[in-house]
């Protein structure tokens, strides 16, 4: 699992991003997002498991800025920023669907 060693808080990775959404100056996307939700809390012979999830997060697009099409750019684009996900709480979401 990589660690960013300064804070030592797991770096998430997108695994698909379900949709994107304009709204004037900001984006809010849609994604899975590996390793988000704890899974199996531990115990004293093995680490907490963490699975992933449905997540969102919303960003400011700059004046001159704007997304790029390829699907590929668009996801390095989108881990690049660094973003904060929330966890999506759906009743109709099954986290074992990503597993």
């Amino acid at each position: 699992m990589p660690y960013n060693t300064k804070t030592q808080a797991k770096e998430m990775s997108i695994l698909s991003i379900e949709s994107i959404n304009l709204s004037e100056d900001y984006v809010t996307v849609t994604a899975v997002i590996e390793d988000v939700v704890l899974t199996y809390a531990g115990s004293y012979f093995d680490p907490p498991e963490y699975g992933p999830a449905r997540c969102s997060s919303t960003f400011e697009l700059g004046e001159d800025e704007t997304l790029p099409t390829d699907e590929n750019e668009l996801l390095k684009y989108i881990e690049s920023r660094d973003l904060y996900w929330e966890v999506m709480e759906d009743d109709d979401y099954n986290y074992d669907d990503y597993a």
